[in-house]
């Protein structure tokens, strides 16, 4: 009965044995191949949250260097069309400048970092220019008020590198980031103090006119650029009863670039040996328009005792493409 009951055993002791062994070498190689796997993972790791980011804030950096000589070869362009308008007194043929929307990628690990392009016209709301002044003509004072402006905008909303905003905006180029602003070229603002201490000014004032739009990805897109009219003329200041024959000319401007233009009019005056104060050569002001995550401000500046004044205007039409 025992032989019998021995007889029906599947595995003896050194069958059992034997698989005993086969299962820890089994084990073994269940441990050596997840090791592998966290050597790998770990390294991957390193390259994604090391080498990676890295290689992207490069990738940012070039892109909003892209971006930034894009937008100073399109001031250009447009301050050829304006020359070439003053020289030949009519409009010339259009440009179009392109504008690289989204930063490169790295395949595989991350992707690209897109950008948005905004045309803000004359009359939006956050972008604009007043002229204000009286004048002599012919013994009949009149008072002449001028407004204008419009911004061209590109947005960067990087992942890496620090997010920026570029501003085409009455003819000078601004570079705005949260750490700070500049301009990185400049309007056309000429004074010159003469020797009675009256000041003589010329002012250039691009109207941007267009549709209120917007293209965004990060592929390429394009700006079409066409000067519609460019005209200049002088003007000799007076007061606004018209008996003395220097005047005021106030400038306001509607922007959100306040600390850069803010400077740079500051600068430019000091440079003229103006100097700042209601009793002296000229007066600074700002107030809040409208509290936003990036406000809107007006900066009102005020030259007093301007004998001539040179008033230049070029209406741009720009036209976004994508």
């Amino acid at each position: 009965m025992g032989e019998g009951k021995r007889a029906y055993r599947l595995f003896n002791r050194s069958t059992r044995s034997k698989f005993i062994k086969k299962d820890r070498m089994g084990v073994a190689s269940t441990i050596g191949t997840i090791m592998a796997l966290m050597v790998f993972l770990t390294i991957i790791s390193m390259f994604t949250n090391t080498y990676i980011p890295i290689w992207m804030k490069e990738n940012e950096r070039d892109h909003m260097d892209e971006v930034l000589g894009q937008f100073g070869e399109l001031k250009g362009k447009v301050d050829v069309l304006i020359v070439n308008a003053q020289t030949t007194q009519r409009p010339t043929i259009n440009m179009f400048q392109p504008i690289n929307l989204g930063s490169d990628s790295v395949p595989v690990f991350t992707s690209a970092t897109a950008g948005f392009l905004h045309l803000k016209p004359s009359g939006t709301y956050d972008t604009g220019v007043s002229v204000d002044f009286w004048y002599n003509y012919s013994g009949t004072k009149q008072h002449i008020v001028i407004d204008g402006g419009g911004c061209l905008e590109y947005y960067a909303p990087n992942r890496y590198f620090v997010q920026q905003w570029y501003g085409y905006e009455n003819g000078a180029l601004i570079i705005y980031q949260k750490e700070g602003m500049a301009v990185r070229a400049s309007p056309s603002i000429v004074l010159a103090l003469n020797p009675d201490n009256t000041v003589n000014v010329q002012f250039d004032q691009v109207d941007l006119i267009g549709d209120n739009e917007t293209v965004a990805g990060i592929g390429m897109a394009g700006v079409n650029i066409d000067l519609y009219s460019h005209e200049s003329q002088s003007y000799m200041l007076s007061d606004p009863t018209g008996t003395h024959s220097e005047g005021t000319l106030v400038l306001k401007f509607t922007t959100r670039y306040l600390d850069a233009l803010w400077s740079y009019i500051n600068t430019t005056m000091l440079t003229a040996g103006l100097v700042k104060g209601v009793e002296n050569d000229y007066t600074t002001s700002s107030k809040l328009v409208r509290a936003e995550a990036r406000p809107v401000y007006e900066l009102t500046l005020t030259v007093f005792d301007v004998n001539e004044f040179t008033h230049n205007r070029a209406h741009v039409k720009l036209d976004l493409e994508q």
